[in-house]
């Protein structure tokens, strides 16, 4: 039994669609899959529209793989070792259209906290998106990947320097998630005269250090009025930016958002993703030294994970029996007096099973068939059997 075969993972990116493409993509994609009974993680930047399934029947993969549609005939479909790779890949950076970008980090960590509290994303599946957050920490701490422009927003600073002097320039920044975060951080950096954040949450972006405004129309609206560039980094399904008013002073409005976060046809130059290509490529080319230092540690960690996961599923299957045990423990503790006497029982209980877990998790490691019969024994101790030996 090879835990690590049930992974799947469908595809879609910048090397085979424009950001356009994928934002209507993305749209669809959430739609089918939220609220699905089977454990799912999807994530979606501005270079990808990914999901990952476990354990999903192949009905349930096809009809995701038509929310793909029109471009379902595109998708690449991963499977086992080779989805959990490329999940590793894209954590590290190493599938972005700027090599070792840190953003994509950061949005796989806020797309994971977001979908485990609502409970799509769970069990061994979990544990995969935990070891890829793992690994992308990894890369960038033990190689020099992402030395030099940190992410697109680097690179759309870079671009804006070239056209304006940001020392003389008020900049607005909507959206402060990873990526808008990492932009003011820059900014402030970079010596830009005024920065200004605007955003769903000002106490989320008030340790920024800028002024913030809440998103509203209408500071949407004195963001372009008042500023020289701005810059939308925004997760949402409609454009923030759906006009410009005539008085308004903004100059240059740089779109990073997926979906896009600009309207289309504005009396104003916006720069999309599409125009920092050429940038990535430049850094890109310096880069591969640390490509190649960075492909080692995620083959080394892609070839542990069935470890890890033989672990984590080892520790899902004792679940009910510690519980059990512990609840023994506490009635005893609770007869006997309570209070010192229950602390000792569960004490006592912990400190005794602890070396039954850890083995049993070293077992599965080596044979989850093997495990699971020794759990089933265990549990076979108990009235309502706990498992049947023989299932």
């Amino acid at each position: 039994m090879n835990l690590v075969d049930k992974l799947t993972a469908l595809s879609l990116t910048h090397k085979q669609l424009t950001v356009d493409e994928l934002s209507e993509v993305a749209k669809t994609i959430h739609k089918i899959c939220m609220g699905t009974r089977h454990p799912l993680f999807v994530l979606h930047t501005c270079n990808r529209v990914e999901v990952y399934l476990y354990d999903a029947p192949a009905d349930f993969v096809e009809f995701v793989k038509s929310g793909y549609a029109p471009y379902a005939n595109r998708v690449v479909e991963y499977r086992g070792l080779d989805a959990a790779r490329h999940l590793f890949r894209v954590a590290a950076g190493l599938e972005s259209m700027l090599v070792g970008e840190t953003d994509v980090l950061g949005q796989v960590e806020e797309a994971f906290d977001r979908q485990v509290k609502a409970g799509y994303t769970r069990g061994l599946l979990k544990t995969i998106v935990e070891r890829a957050i793992r690994v992308g920490k990894r890369v960038r701490t033990e190689t020099a990947i992402s030395r030099g422009p940190r992410g697109l927003g680097s690179l759309a600073i870079i671009y804006v320097k070239r056209r304006f002097p940001l020392e003389e320039s008020d900049v607005c920044v909507i959206g402060a998630g990873s990526v808008g975060r990492g932009i003011v951080k820059e900014l402030r950096d970079a010596g830009a005269r005024r920065v200004v954040v605007v955003n769903r949450s000002v106490d989320k972006a008030a340790d920024l250090g800028v002024e913030v405004w809440p998103l509203t129309t209408e500071n949407v609206g004195r963001c372009l009025r008042c500023c020289d560039v701005v810059f939308t980094a925004v997760s949402v399904f409609e454009p923030v930016v759906t006009a410009v008013p005539q008085d308004a002073r903004v100059k240059l409005i740089v779109d990073l958002g997926m979906p896009r976060n600009v309207a289309p046809g504005l009396p104003v130059e916006v720069v999309t993703i599409e125009n920092l290509r050429g940038l990535a490529e430049e850094f890109n080319k310096s880069r591969m030294e640390a490509v190649r230092a960075a492909e080692k540690i995620v083959e080394k960690e892609t070839g542990m994970l069935e470890v890890y996961l033989r672990r984590r599923w080892a520790e899902e299957l004792l679940a009910p029996l510690l519980e059990l045990w512990i609840d023994v423990a506490k009635e005893e503790g609770r007869r006997a007096g309570g209070g010192l006497a229950e602390v000792a029982a569960l004490s006592t209980a912990k400190r005794t099973l602890l070396p039954l877990v850890n083995y049993i998790k070293e077992l599965a490691a080596r044979s989850p068939e093997d495990a699971y019969r020794l759990v089933a024994l265990l549990g076979g101790v108990y009235k309502g059997n706990y498992l049947n030996v023989d299932s």
